[in-house]
């Protein structure tokens, strides 16, 4: 499917588009931000936790600032010469990650009107393919129009342990999948149900995603149809998408639930 991601999931006008999950959030954002940009959108690309300090590649530069009314000043100046950039409250040099904003400063800012589109970082996972979230988490702007839960289909086949899944305890207490046994299809899918669930109640999105990650062959584009299917009667998911972001053109299926 020879496809750009924002023609897939329909980002027209503008909008707060926060991303949960795991296996490719930082990926897709600043991929999604590229496809805005050259489309003459303009682009922020934050986070309300942690993520590495951005490559000159994915951001042009990035503002780091604790006040909103400072970043807003900083942002009117640049936006006359760039499109597309990242903040930060503050930068960590001994772990290189930048730290975000708190959500309410997200939706502050959004009311500024200074961005077409803001893309947030909305939870960690120590860059694993997938996780359960902590009662404190993920941490999702209310002012959220666009929820994009993602999911790494490179777990599938592998041994259900920390090392593959963040928080794998309270995975296996959501999903009822033992440790130490073998991820699933089911056992994945049970879990998309339960998150995306539980982050539409924090902000109630207008719109919500899935997008299953690094089907990277006929195998995993496989087992991300299966796991489309199961979750083909969830009544929250309007959109699930099989894709590999490292790839040109990278929507290989969709499933559309809700329009």
């Amino acid at each position: 499917m020879k496809t750009r991601l924002i023609d897939t999931l329909q980002l027209t006008g503008q909008g707060i588009i926060s991303i949960i999950g795991a296996g490719g959030k930082t990926s897709l954002m600043f991929r999604l931000a590229k496809e805005l940009e050259s489309f003459g959108k303009s682009v922020l690309t934050t986070t309300t936790t942690k993520i590495f300090m951005p490559t000159p590649d994915q951001s042009p530069f990035t503002i780091i600032d604790r006040s909103i009314d400072e970043f807003v000043k900083k942002s009117d100046v640049r936006l006359k010469s760039y499109l597309h950039f990242s903040a930060g409250a503050k930068y960590d040099l001994a772990t290189g990650k930048l730290k975000g904003f708190a959500p309410d400063s997200i939706d502050q800012l959004w009311q500024a009107s200074l961005f077409d589109w803001i893309i947030v970082e909305a939870d960690g996972a120590r860059q694993k393919p997938l996780k359960s979230t902590a009662s404190h988490e993920p941490v999702v702007p209310k002012a959220t129009t666009h929820l994009i839960l993602v999911a790494g289909l490179d777990a599938i086949g592998k041994p259900f342990d920390e090392t593959h899944v963040h928080r794998a305890k309270l995975f296996s207490k959501n999903t009822g999948l033992p440790l130490g046994g073998t991820m699933d299809e089911q056992s994945m899918a049970t879990s998309i149900a339960i998150e995306i669930k539980k982050a539409g109640h924090l902000s109630h999105p207008s719109t919500n995603f899935v997008i299953l990650n690094k089907a990277d062959n006929p195998d995993k584009i496989s087992s991300g149809q299966k796991i489309a299917q199961l979750l083909q009667t969830n009544k929250i998911i309007h959109q699930i998408i099989i894709a590999s972001l490292i790839d040109e053109f990278p929507v290989k299926s969709c499933l559309i639930l809700k329009k």
